[in-house]
C-alpha cells in the first residue's frame, strides 16, 4: 500500500472518490488479521485490482513450499492415461483434446457444467500429471491456476475450434486435429505464433503482427525487406494487430513509412520522480552516450523527488516520418480487446494516417501509465511490477479500460474479420 500510495504515477487519478478507496483499504486491511500466510498473495491481487492498470502486477518468487502451499486440495481430475485417449478418440466436443501452450501440454474434458484442464506434462517442480491447470467455467469466465498454483480470474474465447485464448495465454489443439492439411495447419501456427505477410487477392495483402516484443524487432524488418516490393504495389494492406500485447516502438517504427500520410502528433509522458526509479535509470544504459542522459534524467529527478517531471523539452513531439515513395492506397489495421500496450501505441500512432481504418473492437485499454519496473514491498517473497510514467494525455483523453475505438465495429456476427476487410476494401 506504502508503496502504491507513494509512487505510483495514476495513484491520485485512481482514488478520486478517497472515501471508496478509503473503505476499499480498510477492509482488506482487516482481512489480514484474519487470513493466513498462504493467503498473502491472493490479499495483494486484491489490492493491485482495485487500480484497474494492466501494467501493475505482483510476482510471487519462486519457491518449493510456497508451490506446495498455493496447492489446492483434490485439484486433480481422476482420469487415466488409456481413460482419457479412448475418451477423446471419438469426441465431437470441440473442447476435448489435448492442447499445448509453451511447455504446458494438457488434456480438456467436460466434467458436469464445465470443462477441466490437466496437466499431461510441464515443469515437474511445479505441476505434476492430472493436477488442474484451468476450469472453463460458463459465460466464458475461467479458473485458470498460475505456475504457483494461485487462482487468476480470467475470460477464455474459443477462437476457429482448435485456438484457446485466456487473458495473456493461447493453447493450440494438438489433438483431434483441425481439419486442415498439414500445410494449413503449419501455415496457421506461424501466423497465430509470429509474424507473417501475405497476399491475399490481386489487390489485397496481409501483414499479421502477434507481438512487438524485441525478439520480434528483426523478424518484423526481415518480413518488411522481403516483401518490400508487393507492399509497395499493392492497392490494399491489412495489417493484424489482434490478441498484440505490446513491446517496444523498435518493432514497428519500419511499417510507418508505408502506411503513414503525414506526421503523428502526440503528447509527451511525465515520470513521477522517486528513488526507485532512479535505482532504475542507472540500469537503462550501458554506452557512453546513454549514460550521459541518464546522468542528466537523474539530476532532474533529484532536484524535484515526489513531483512529476517531464524529461523532454516539450510537452508535445512530432513525428516526422519520410514516407515510402510508393505505398499501399488504403491500409485497415485489425485490432481487439486483446491489444494492448505498445500494441495500443501502434493503433493510436497509425490511427492518425489519412488512408488508415481501424476495425475490430476497442482495444484493451492499457496505454495511460507506462515504463513498468519491479519495486521492493520489504517482502523477500514478492516483487511489485508498475509504471513509472504518466501520459500528457491525462485528464483530457483517457484510454485505460476504455480502449482505442475503431472506426468501423466489427459485432459478433462477423465470424471472418479478414474475410469481411478484404470485401470492405475491394468491393465498391
Amino acid at each position: 500500500i506504502q508503496k502504491i500510495e507513494t509512487e505510483y504515477p495514476g495513484f491520485n487519478d485512481k482514488t478520486k472518490d478517497k472515501l471508496v478507496y478509503k473503505n476499499f483499504k480498510e477492509n482488506l486491511l482487516e482481512k489480514t488479521h484474519r487470513n493466513k500466510d498462504i493467503d498473502c498473495i491472493d490479499l495483494l491481487r486484491s489490492y493491485i485490482k482495485f487500480f484497474k492498470d494492466g501494467h501493475i502486477t505482483v510476482y510471487q518468487i519462486d519457491d518449493g513450499q510456497k508451490v506446495q502451499n498455493n496447492k489446492i486440495a483434490d485439484n486433480r481430475v481422476s482420469i487415466t492415461e488409456e481413460e482419457f485417449q479412448n475418451k477423446i478418440q471419438s469426441t465431437t466436443d470441440p473442447f476435448e483434446g489435448i492442447w499445448r501452450s509453451g511447455s504446458y501440454k494438457v488434456g480438456i474434458i467436460k466434467s458436469n457444467t464445465e470443462y477441466l484442464g490437466f496437466i499431461i506434462e510441464a515443469d515437474t517442480a511445479y505441476w505434476k500429471p492430472n493436477e488442474i491447470k484451468f476450469r472453463l467455467l460458463e459465460n466464458g469466465k475461467a479458473n485458470y491456476y498460475l505456475r504457483d498454483h494461485s487462482l487468476s480470474e480470467e475470460m477464455y474465447e474459443l477462437v476457429d475450434g482448435w485456438i484457446l485464448y485466456f487473458n495473456f495465454s493461447r493453447y493450440i489443439k494438438e489433438f483431434p486435429k483441425p481439419n486442415l492439411s498439414e500445410a494449413e495447419y503449419n501455415s496457421k501456427i506461424n501466423e497465430i505464433q509470429g509474424c507473417y505477410f501475405k497476399k491475399l487477392t490481386d489487390k489485397t495483402a496481409i501483414l499479421g503482427l502477434s507481438s512487438f516484443e524485441h525478439n520480434y524487432v528483426d523478424p518484423i524488418n526481415k518480413i518488411l525487406a522481403d516483401n518490400k516490393q508487393v507492399i509497395e504495389s499493392c492497392d490494399n494492406l491489412i495489417i493484424d494487430v489482434r490478441n498484440n500485447l505490446g513491446g517496444v516502438y523498435e518493432a514497428y517504427e519500419n511499417i510507418f513509412p508505408y502506411i503513414l500520410t503525414n506526421e503523428v502528433r502526440g503528447l509527451g509522458m511525465e515520470f513521477l520522480a522517486t528513488e526507485t526509479l532512479i535505482d532504475e535509470v542507472k540500469t537503462w544504459y550501458d554506452d557512453e552516450e546513454g549514460e550521459k542522459k541518464a546522468a542528466e534524467w537523474i539530476k532532474m529527478f533529484r532536484r524535484k523527488l515526489g513531483e512529476f517531471v517531464n524529461t523532454d523539452s516539450t510537452d508535445v513531439y512530432i513525428n516526422k516520418i519520410i514516407l515510402a515513395e510508393h505505398s499501399p492506397k488504403q491500409v485497415v489495421i485489425l485490432a481487439n480487446n486483446r491489444t494492448a500496450s505498445s500494441g495500443e501505441a501502434f493503433v493510436f500512432e497509425a490511427k492518425q494516417s489519412k488512408k488508415v481504418k481501424i476495425l475490430g473492437t476497442p482495444t484493451y485499454g492499457a496505454l495511460d501509465y507506462g515504463s513498468a519496473s519491479f519495486f521492493s514491498i520489504g517482502c523477500k517473497n514478492y516483487k511489485l511490477m508498475m509504471p513509472t510514467w504518466r501520459s500528457m494525455r491525462l485528464p483530457d483523453y483517457p484510454i485505460d479500460n476504455i480502449g482505442i475505438q475503431p472506426d468501423i465495429y466489427l459485432d459478433k456476427s462477423v465470424k471472418d474479420w479478414i474475410l469481411f476487410t478484404v470485401n470492405y476494401l475491394e468491393n465498391k
